[in-house]
């Protein structure tokens, strides 16, 4: 058995971190780690090795302990790495406070929002799966429906006597009957995920490429895949594949954005798309995310549930 572990100080990143509120805010990329007392743990695959990481923060910007341990030898700096991608932490997000300070409608919003960065998918699969699982479906049931799948399809790991779960790749999803995802809560959308499991595995390219391309070619070419629409579409991009500019919006996105920019009256969806790209541009998809939390948090909500 491969063990070690280290810390990441604030030093080492620009802005704020805090590791729960993270986690636990909902975004699309995956459902949050597993969570015993104030330990939150994963299994990670870095450099093809698997790697089960547990990681502990007493509050925001306090140190990262992480502990890691492994059945073969792994660079420690690499899975350190891999935690600064999946927590954004490479991402100078002081930028993000900037705008919101610089933009008086938005003053507010950052208070509530200390600490939150975008959770990144590990992988993209996972985030469309995902995604497209939170169509007109409550946090609460989409990451139960995913946690099902991984935990009856996914590929189970077992390191230092913990077991994981690493959740299922297009050819092994392609072949899980739909009954059996109706029975984990997916509804209708079982047949979108098989069909667009089916079209991914058509293009041996598919993700390389959606990585590459620009935010606009690559909205065009994952708005293909049956099931996404605009909002799915704009997660799978801004979690799965780091595209900042994506704006994603339901019902409440263009409410809250109504009400700052519309004098609280509703407008289309692709509407408010094109403003929150507009008017936010590489910072869309953080303010996107952030304004959710603060309506959740500030009232908010309550005050625009009728708009």
């Amino acid at each position: 058995m491969v063990t070690g572990s280290f810390t990441i100080n604030n030093e080492e990143y620009d802005g704020d971190f805090n590791l729960e509120l993270t986690l636990n805010s909902g975004q699309t990329s995956q459902p949050p780690w597993n969570h015993e007392g104030d330990v939150y743990s994963e299994i990670l695959l870095v450099d093809d090795t698997l790697v089960l990481v547990e990681v502990t923060q007493q509050d925001t910007n306090t140190p990262l302990i992480v502990n890691y341990y492994s059945k073969e030898e792994v660079n420690e700096e690499h899975i350190r790495s891999t935690l600064f991608y999946i927590f954004d932490l490479e991402y100078n997000i002081t930028e993000v406070y900037d705008f919101l300070a610089d933009n008086d409608e938005l003053s507010d919003v950052y208070s509530f929002n200390k600490g939150l960065r975008l959770y990144k998918a590990q992988f993209p699969f996972e985030c469309i799966i995902s995604s497209i699982c939170s169509a007109n479906n409550s946090i609460k049931r989409w990451t139960s429906s995913i946690m099902q799948i991984k935990e009856a399809y996914g590929k189970k790991v077992t390191i230092n006597n913990k077991s994981g779960y690493i959740f299922p790749d297009e050819e092994v999803f392609v072949d899980i009957p739909e009954a059996d995802l109706k029975e984990y809560g997916v509804g209708y959308r079982s047949s979108y995920m098989i069909n667009s499991s089916k079209m991914i595995l058509s293009d041996s390219e598919f993700h390389d490429t959606l990585d590459k391309m620009n935010y606009s070619d690559a909205y065009d070419k994952v708005i293909e895949l049956e099931g996404v629409g605009p909002k799915v579409a704009d997660c799978i991009l801004l979690y799965g594949y780091h595209k900042r500019e994506a704006y994603p919006v339901d019902v409440w996105i263009n409410r809250i954005t109504s009400y700052l920019y519309f004098d609280s009256k509703r407008q289309a969806n692709n509407v408010i798309v094109d403003f929150g790209q507009e008017k936010f541009g590489q910072y869309a998809g953080y303010i996107q995310l952030y304004l959710f939390n603060y309506a959740r948090l500030s009232g908010l909500m309550e005050k625009i549930k009728n708009i």
